[in-house]
This record gives C-alpha cells, structure tokens and sequence, in this order.
C-alpha cells in the first residue's frame, strides 16, 4: 500500500500534544479516547441494541461524513500546493502555516478513516444476526460516533481559534514577526 494509515492516524494524535512541551495533553486524550470507551463499556453493559433504522441513518451519516471528509482533505492538498508552489519565505509564519495545513489534513484525514469506520459497523450492525453481536455493534457503533463528534468538535474549536487569532494579529499589526501559536496547541488552552 502507497500511503500508510497508521502514519495518518499518528500524525493526528501528535496533535494532542502540547505546543511548546509536547506533552501529551492528558484532557484532550481523556476527552477523546476515555469518553468513547466509557461510552462503549456503558452501551455494552446495558446491552444496548440499535434498532434496524437507527443503524441505517447512522450508516447514511456516516457515509455523507466520508464524503464531505474526503472533500476537505483535497482541499487542504489544493490549498498546500499551491502554497508551496508559490515559494514562501523561509520563517516562523512560513513555518506555523506549513503545520497548520499538516495538522488540519491530519485531523481531516482521520475523521474520514473513523467515518468509514463508523459506516462499517452500522453495516455489520444491520446484518448481525445474533443480540450479542448487535449489542457489541450497536456499542462500538455509538462510541465511534460520539469520538468522531469529539474529535471534530476539537477541531472546530482550534479553526475558529485560528481566525479569531489571525483577524487580531491584522488589525494590530501583527505582522511584526510575533506568530500567534497554532489555536489548541499551546499550553493552557
């Protein structure tokens, strides 16, 4: 295979690192990752069982995420060549862009690969014949969801953080050379 997903899926947790220390961010991980498996543990023990229609519009959603992912990853791409083609110069703006354009195709990038994801257990959860089996779909179904709404939510919060920061820096002139840090990434936020 050209192109390793397990090189996708770590360069999107390396985004759960502090900014300055890159200490893993316990709150993020805990948010991210604890919240889904306390969700899935929760749905299992309470052998919660999906009926046939929920999976399918869940399966319909996670198919429409696919997509528009997808489509935002190519964005990114488009946005990143012609960055480079253009030749910026060598910098600490320079440089904070190039990460934030790797760490948003990350983030992109992963919430495809866990939306294929999601859309193959609500396959198997409309085909599971056995309760155990859709119990345990039905669980990894949800969990997978609630991370990907997790997760997408902290990319947002980093977007929006993002312009906030960037529409501050031009209206006081901040192209001094002090680069804000990437949004969510530095210490404290």
């Amino acid at each position: 295979m050209k192109a390793n997903p397990w090189k996708l899926i770590q360069q999107h947790y390396r985004t759960l690192r502090d900014y300055r220390t890159e200490e893993l961010r316990k709150r993020d991980w805990g948010l991210l990752v604890g919240v889904p498996v306390i969700v899935f543990i929760g749905c299992v023990l309470l052998h919660l069982r999906l009926p046939k229609g929920a999976s399918v519009g869940l399966l319909t959603t996670a198919g429409v995420l696919t997509a528009f992912f997808f489509g935002v990853m190519l964005q990114v791409a488009g946005r990143a060549l012609e960055w480079a083609d253009s030749r910026p110069p060598v910098g600490p703006e320079t440089s904070w862009q190039a990460q934030f354009l790797q760490e948003i195709a990350a983030n992109a990038g992963y919430a495809t690969l866990v939306s294929i994801l999601v859309a193959a257990v609500f396959v198997g959860a409309l085909i599971a014949t056995g309760s155990t089996a859709l119990t345990i779909l039905s669980s990894l179904g949800i969990a997978l969801a609630i991370h990907l709404a997790l997760m997408l939510s902290m990319v947002l919060t980093r977007v929006y953080a993002l312009i906030v920061n960037r529409l501050t820096d031009a209206r006081v002139g901040g192209a001094s050379g002090n680069v804000t840090p990437l949004p969510g990434r530095q210490t404290g936020t």
